[in-house]
């Protein structure tokens, strides 16, 4: 049981039951929903780190040697208590990781792109009814020649962490067809996003936030390495064969002189045996 009192907030459901303060049609109403923090499931850890907010709030209090450093710490407590636990606003596959730094490769570089050039080939031409692409698509051939050939040669030195906005800003798409061609090429093996987070010093204690991702470039892994093993074991395309010519006309390399060809064969029967009788 927590120790301190847990202070009220509006929920949604709470602010949608008044509707005479929040006519239809208000321009305040969808901001305040989305104001709203969502409801914390875990009770027993956001009790922890409520306690450890007022004791951090308690500690600088009683430091105060004037009104304006309460006045001041009061300040850091409402702020706190109005953004809510750090918890709620990370990943949950986040983690406390270095950004993974791999040289950049031009070689690399142009061996991925083939990678998944042939791949989106060999999809679009069994792509089904009413799709406009292949495997990975315009946009995510279009995203992955942006990380090989702009931001890997840029970035090699200290690791790809760039943020959603400077990557749609660069790749020249939304956010929205960033998002997806990210999945489509993370599931393709070519791009391998590490989610991150870090701790930050405040006034009231450490306090954990997400950091930007790291982004890495590889060679076709999982289902890109499966669809370049079943493209590459197709069996060639059957190549029409010359006729095999007859016996009389072929030359022999080497002169066999137990076996004379058959010309010559036919000069050593008599003629009445081989030539036509005249009528």
């Amino acid at each position: 049981m927590s120790l301190f009192p847990e202070p009220w907030r509006p929920d949604a459901a709470a602010i949608a039951a008044l509707p005479d303060r929040f006519p239809a049609g208000a321009a305040d109403r969808p901001a305040l929903l989305a104001a709203c923090p969502p409801t914390i499931r875990a009770k027993g850890k956001a009790a922890q780190w409520r306690e450890g907010v007022y004791r951090a709030w308690g500690y600088l209090a009683g430091r105060a040697r004037d009104p304006g450093g309460r006045a001041q710490a009061d300040e850091l407590l409402e702020q706190a208590l109005a953004e809510g636990p750090d918890f709620t606003k990370v990943r949950r596959s986040a983690t406390f990781a270095p950004v993974p730094i791999i040289a950049y490769s031009p070689q690399a570089a142009r061996e991925i792109m083939r990678q998944a050039r042939q791949i989106e080939r060999e999809t679009y031409a069994a792509r089904a009814k009413g799709e406009h692409g292949g495997g990975l698509g315009r946009l995510g051939l279009q995203l992955l020649e942006w990380f090989a050939f702009t931001l890997w040669p840029k970035s090699g030195r200290f690791g790809m962490v760039p943020s959603l906005a400077h990557v749609a800003t660069g790749a020249r798409m939304s956010r929205a067809s960033v998002v997806e061609a990210m999945k489509r090429l993370e599931q393709f093996g070519f791009l391998t996003i590490q989610r991150r987070r870090k701790r930050v010093e405040t006034p009231l204690g450490v306090k954990v936030t997400q950091a930007a991702s790291a982004y890495t470039l590889g060679l076709a892994r999982g289902l890109g390495a499966l669809a370049l093993a079943a493209f590459g074991k197709r069996p060639p395309a059957p190549v029409a064969t010359p006729a095999r010519p007859p016996e009389s006309t072929k030359t022999p390399a080497i002169r066999n002189e137990l076996y004379p060809p058959l010309a010559e064969r036919q000069n050593w029967l008599p003629k009445s045996e081989y030539e036509p009788l005249l009528t």
